[in-house]
């Protein structure tokens, strides 16, 4: 059922590149280190990686709306320091997401420096649907398990970034997301943070612009 979901979203996606009248479009592959707020680790100890592919909507002059849909590997990961000064339990936990972000995406045309147009930087700013495909966690050493019905199916995420042309086609950008729906709730409290999970995370990605008729 999971598959056959976001087959249709990918041939979605192909639609839209196919009847679309204006579009830059193009794939992504990047970086991850994240961690779990609510849980007793800190720091971006567990890395990750992102693919997945895009496509750019022009709305006017400097701002375009873009939809992803991409396959990430995020989760927590208990560090050395961590482990010994304070005698956490070893800990590894990956979280496999698909995702859908949803992006608002405004290049700095209207400024320059020393006479050059700053088109080449876009802020973005959006919400990512994200859909759990599978988790697996270990401790104390003991052998993995898969643990997916203990984290929720579906959550939103807020992204906010920079990215930056390099070329026409060539790009890199940098993201911070956040949850903004728990991924886990352990038990019923009334606090907002007590038993509740978000994933943090740190992005950094290529994207390769297969139509690229201005710089997105």
């Amino acid at each position: 059922m999971k598959k056959a979901f976001f087959v249709l979203l990918f041939g979605l996606m192909i639609s839209t590149f196919c009847h679309a009248q204006s579009f830059n479009g193009g794939i992504l592959a990047g970086a991850i280190a994240s961690q779990v707020d609510g849980d007793s680790y800190a720091g971006y100890h567990q890395l990750g990686f992102t693919a997945g592919a895009y496509i750019n909507l022009p709305i006017e002059n400097h701002l375009s709306m873009q939809m992803e849909l991409k396959y990430s590997l995020m989760g927590a990961h208990s560090d050395v320091k961590e482990e010994e000064d304070y005698g956490y339990n070893h800990y590894n936990l990956r979280l496999h997401y698909a995702e859908i972000p949803l992006m608002l995406r405004y290049d700095l045309g209207y400024f320059s420096v020393g006479g050059r147009p700053l088109d080449f930087i876009s802020l973005e700013a959006g919400l990512s649907l994200d859909f759990l495909l599978k988790s697996i966690e270990s401790a104390d050493f003991e052998p993995e398990i898969e643990s997916t019905d203990r984290w929720k199916f579906f959550s939103v995420t807020a992204n906010g970034g920079l990215h930056f042309a390099i070329t026409e086609h060539l790009g890199v950008g940098v993201r911070m997301m956040y949850s903004i729906l728990p991924i886990r709730i352990n038990g019923e409290s009334p606090s907002f943070w007590y038993g509740h999970y978000y994933n943090k995370v740190l992005q950094a990605v290529v994207t390769y612009n297969i139509n690229a008729s201005h710089r997105y």
